[in-house]
């Protein structure tokens, strides 16, 4: 047997973004492939020297080989086969360079060494920057990206980019898939080819999608570590686009049917397509999805509630409510269990059914447990984000008048303390607050004066609290003075707080967001709250983030810049399109903004 002489661990192909290798030789694309085939070819060689001149000619070509490389790892010469796997596995992506955008380098750090998950979370990233920011990236990741899966969900989060509708913008994008893709034969690469045809040939590239999404479901069940469910499921949404765009929507169902016969019935793909089922009103297919996957809805609580909301959309609310009833029973006793369903469906905007789950979880109490308090809470913050400010209250009263009757209560909230960050204390101040903004509703200053100093008592750091005494103060040179120290108080706290833990963007924001709203720096607080939010964008927590942009959005507002106040607003309520609040403050800053554009002065 002839020895494979493999290169050594030491040497790295550097994968560039541009064909300089090639370029530099003054070879074409085709010169190239030939010559990359015979030195791979070479690499089975009888003589050692071969080989070596190969290996090195490979590495010389760089990012260049990379393509032909990947695809001779099935090679039919088993050693010429697994000195390719060898070189393929030395490759590592020189995903940025010097001078590409720091949030861009931010993103791509260390990508090479996450796992699978957290380098999807990445990808997802780079695709929700604003105007192709991260679009060259993600087609590096298409071309070069080991894992043939998450070199798909590249390509499929570049297609499922919101792309301006005017053809300069289009003709930069296509340009860069196209020049960066061009040599590429991935399957991912060629979804992107016949994206790129479809904008400006739909008839022509139905053929061709038609095709490749065949070839995908084939290869979902023949080599399935090499796809997934929900990307054929994208695949067959994207035809389903492109039929309508041709006026052929009559074909859509036989595809819908499609997506429905390849649905595997696991909770996330489930969801996703009964979303999509009820978007194009197909309630035939719904109910075949429900009747095929009975055992999946019956066990799991979110699928269920996704049918309930489905149902109500379809105009059903007897049936959705029947359903809703069962969802309730699913987690059964399981107090955790109920509490993660219950945050599921507020991130989902399904408020009402949340409400039950939360009240499920402090029936099933003891009072003042951990649970219980945690329950009070969520709840109560919800409650209070769709103006039920009274109703908030009373939950949070309910279990401080029971603490205050029965010490055994009374400690069962002090040991929640380990668990959870509160304390009787913090728990009046939010009651008292929570009775605040009921008064402000009622017109009654007095009374929300009275409940915000009460507050203010018990949590002395409590940021909407010192908002609230701010604005009622404006006629009280004396008490304004004490607030506004209490105020910068906060603000050196939160100071504090970040040189501890400069990577956590909760003390950035809270600065901004007093300030915003009392006053202070504005120029400093923009500045903090753009940090919080580059910092959260990092963990793909698109709520999170929605919440840190509202607080940049009222930053501008102060500032008066009602353009920049609209534009980051307009981001919070498209990452966060749930929270009342946010939706609310986008019309008021809409509104400045029309004044401002008709009377410039």
């Amino acid at each position: 047997m002839k020895s494979c002489g493999l290169v050594t661990a030491g040497i790295v192909l550097l994968l560039a973004a541009t064909g300089a290798a090639a370029d530099a030789l003054g070879e074409t694309d085709d010169a190239v492939d030939r010559r990359v085939a015979g030195l791979i070819e070479q690499l089975g060689d009888q003589q050692f020297s071969v080989r070596q001149r190969a290996q090195q000619e490979l590495i010389k070509l760089g990012f260049e080989a990379f393509d032909a490389l990947a695809e001779a790892e099935n090679h039919d010469d088993p050693e010429i086969a697994m000195q390719v796997s060898y070189l393929v596995r030395l490759i590592r992506a020189d995903w940025t360079r010097e001078g590409d955008p720091r949030q861009i380098q931010q993103i791509l750090k260390e990508y090479e060494i996450q796992p699978d998950d957290r380098r999807l979370l990445k990808i997802k990233q780079l695709a929700e920057l604003p105007e192709d920011e991260g679009l060259p990236w993600l087609c590096r990741l298409v071309r070069f990206e080991k894992s043939l899966t998450l070199s798909k969900q590249a390509a499929l989060a570049i297609m499922g980019q919101k792309v301006a509708a005017d053809e300069a913008t289009w003709n930069r994008r296509a340009d860069v898939i196209q020049k960066t893709l061009r040599r590429s034969k991935r399957p991912a690469a060629q979804w992107l080819s016949a994206y790129v045809q479809a904008q400006r040939d739909p008839a022509g590239a139905l053929e061709k999608w038609s095709s490749l999404t065949e070839v995908e479901r084939q290869t979902l069940e023949q080599h399935p570590q090499e796809t997934q469910n929900q990307i054929v499921m994208d695949l067959l949404r994207r035809k389903i686009d492109l039929l309508e765009r041709l006026g052929r929507s009559a074909e859509t169902v036989d595809v819908m049917r499609q997506m429905v016969l390849c649905e595997r019935g696991d909770s996330t793909s489930l969801t996703e397509l009964i979303d999509y089922l009820v978007e194009r009103k197909a309630w035939s297919l719904l109910d075949e999805v429900e009747t095929r996957f009975t055992a999946s809805f019956e066990v799991d609580g979110l699928l269920m509630y996704t049918l309930c909301e489905a149902r109500v959309t379809q105009g059903q609310p007897e049936l959705a409510e029947k359903t809703a009833e069962k969802a309730l029973k699913i987690s059964g006793d399981s107090q955790q269990e109920h509490a993660i369903l219950a945050t599921r469906l507020v991130e989902r905007g399904l408020a009402t059914w949340a409400d039950r789950e939360w009240r499920q979880v402090i029936a099933l109490g003891p009072l003042g447990s951990a649970a219980d308090v945690i329950a009070r809470d969520r709840l109560s913050n919800g409650l209070h984000d769709r103006g039920l400010d009274l109703e908030a209250a009373q939950l949070l009263q309910e279990l401080l008048d029971a603490a205050d009757k029965d010490a055994n209560i009374m400690q069962r909230i002090r040991t929640a303390q380990q668990q959870v960050e509160t304390n009787p204390n913090l728990i009046r101040a939010n009651m008292h607050f929570y009775l605040s903004c009921h008064a402000a509703t009622q017109g009654d200053l007095a009374r929300r004066r009275e409940n915000l100093d009460k507050a203010l008592q018990l949590d002395r750091t409590n940021v909407e609290v010192l908002i609230g005494l701010y604005q009622l103060t404006e006629n009280e040179p004396p008490k304004r003075v004490e607030i506004i120290k209490q105020i910068k108080e906060v603000i050196d706290l939160c100071r504090s707080k970040i040189e501890d833990a400069p990577d956590d963007p909760t003390f950035y924001n809270q600065i901004a967001w007093l300030v915003a709203n009392t006053e202070g720096d504005v120029d400093d607080a923009i500045r903090l709250s753009l940090k919080s939010v580059e910092l959260a964008r990092a963990t793909v927590d698109n709520r999170r983030v929605g919440g840190l942009l509202d607080t940049l959005g009222h930053c501008y507002y102060a500032k008066k810049d009602y353009e920049n106040a609209v534009k980051y607003q307009t981001e919070a309520a498209q990452l966060d399109p749930h929270t009342v609040a946010i939706a609310r403050q986008l019309k008021t800053f809409r509104a400045a903004l029309a004044r401002q554009q008709s009377d410039p002065k």
